[in-house]
């Protein structure tokens, strides 16, 4: 990004050849992987830097990074992202104490128990940039074999219990920031699995 918050050019990626397709699928990559980054952000212990960094916008513009290469099908997190946007606008009227008391307090209710799930949202993070590489270098057949592997991974590790912690963030959490950071961590997996878990775990308000 530049200076001036508007997308810094992304070298080749607009050329119509094989090259050119390379560098838009291996900023995908990089962009899904800075997503999955701030999913595991949410899913830590809060702490003074994730408060301040959605004070300042910092996970709304990651986020609308991440989901750039979808298309039209960004949609899905126009909403939350505007409802962050809100929050941050609205932070000189809250103390970053009080911001990180209720981020804590929905956390420790809400996705303390799930177990440690930020070491394997942290891993895919670092596959779709070991993707990214491998398309960048030219290299297709292992960007293939990475892809592959990070939906393994998804399924495996991500599947039976990151639906459950989203859900009960988007749902039981007091503040409404977190209700926002637990729909936004169902729709980065609802993208990166094919299934729809903010319809399959908030029903119709999905």
């Amino acid at each position: 990004m530049s200076e001036d918050g508007r997308l810094a050019p992304v070298e080749g990626i607009a050329e119509d050849t094989a090259a050119g397709f390379r560098a838009q699928v291996a900023q995908a990559a990089r962009d899904r992987a800075g997503s999955w980054d701030a999913v595991a952000d949410v899913l830590a212990a809060p702490g003074p830097e994730l408060v301040e960094r959605l004070r300042a916008g910092e996970l709304a513009t990651v986020w609308r990074l991440g989901a750039r290469w979808l298309g039209a099908d960004a949609e899905l997190f126009t909403r939350d992202l505007m409802s962050l946007d809100v929050y941050a606008r609205g932070s000189r009227r809250r103390s970053a104490d009080d911001d990180l008391a209720a981020l804590r307090a929905d956390h420790d209710r809400s996705v303390a128990a799930e177990g440690d799930l930020v070491s394997p949202v942290r891993r895919v993070a670092d596959l779709c940039r070991e993707e990214a590489d491998a398309w960048a270098a030219g290299d297709m057949a292992a960007g293939r074999a990475v892809r592959a592997r990070e939906r393994t991974l998804i399924e495996d590790t991500l599947v039976p219990g990151l639906p459950n912690a989203g859900g009960r963030l988007a749902q039981e959490a007091e503040a409404r920031v977190s209700s926002t950071l637990g729909r936004l961590v169902l729709a980065v997996l609802s993208v990166e699995s094919g299934r729809d878990y903010l319809r399959a775990v908030l029903g119709d308000e999905g």
